[in-house]
């Protein structure tokens, strides 16, 4: 006896599954990096407004009506770098100094760490790989004492500090305001999106605009790195590698971070 003579497919009952809608792809590459679910549903609603099929493109169109990215450069200048202990703050400076010296701008380089002897051999090395003298001014008067050089590109390392403690931050502030130069926020990539978010806001009411990401070579995630624009609205400015002292700088820019979000290089 032959088999009814059923319409094509009529024997598999199973409900056909939807299409993934292409939004979809864009959803699950953001959410691997463990980005805050509401940041995602803003950063694709907006791609999905943009016209072609291009990723990368779209999903820079959104990050740049979204963030702000304003990157130090070799611009002359005070910067005055903070950040937690151990976030790379030393080797971002040297990094910073090795690009801007390479590019033909005066560099001077100052510690104000003077609570860990090895953090000042650690930038004496780098300043002496790149033929720089280093200045060290530990104190609110020294800082405030530190002449101006015009057209320089003045980096200054301080100590690393407990974000929750609220007499390193009345130190902080206090060496701050006595350098007479723009802080600015170093965080390592990785790590937990809330509480990245909490300690850079201690860091953003002391006067931080822009923020410069370290260890984006040995970290898959970037959870972390988006959560604080999106929450305190400071701005991208370099991100660096742990590699060696003259590689690893990279201005952030929305179409490097959406190649860096879609891991397309």
């Amino acid at each position: 006896m032959s088999p009814p003579n059923h319409p094509t497919g009529a024997l598999d009952r199973r409900p056909a599954q939807p299409a993934l809608p292409e939004d979809s792809t864009l959803e699950l590459a953001l959410a691997a990096h463990g980005i805050p679910t509401p940041q995602i549903r803003k950063l694709v609603r907006l791609a999905a407004a943009q016209p072609g099929d291009d990723r990368a493109a779209v999903l820079a169109h959104a990050l740049a009506q979204l963030y702000l990215f304003n990157p130090l450069g070799v611009a002359a200048g005070r910067f005055f770098f903070v950040g937690a202990p151990g976030v790379g703050k030393t080797l971002a400076i040297a990094k910073l100094a090795a690009q801007a010296k390479s590019q033909g701008c005066a560099v001077r380089l100052v510690t104000c760490d003077g609570a860990r002897r090895a953090g000042i051999e650690q930038l004496r090395h780098f300043a002496t790989t790149l033929g720089i003298a280093i200045e060290i001014a530990t104190d609110t008067a020294a800082l405030d004492a530190l002449e101006t050089r015009t057209g320089a590109m003045t980096l200054i390392d301080s100590a690393g500090i407990n974000p929750y403690s609220p007499s390193e931050r009345g130190a902080l502030e206090a060496l701050a305001t006595a350098a007479r130069a723009e802080p600015v926020l170093v965080l390592a990539a990785g790590g937990d999106p809330a509480d990245t978010v909490e300690s850079a806001h201690v860091f953003r009411d002391l006067g931080c605009q822009r923020f410069v990401v370290t260890r984006l070579d040995i970290v898959q995630r970037f959870g972390s790195v988006m959560a604080v624009p999106e929450a305190l609205g400071i701005a991208f400015a370099e991100g660096l590698s742990a590699t060696a002292l003259g590689q690893g700088v990279e201005a952030f820019s929305a179409e490097r971070l959406a190649a860096r979000l879609l891991r397309t290089r």
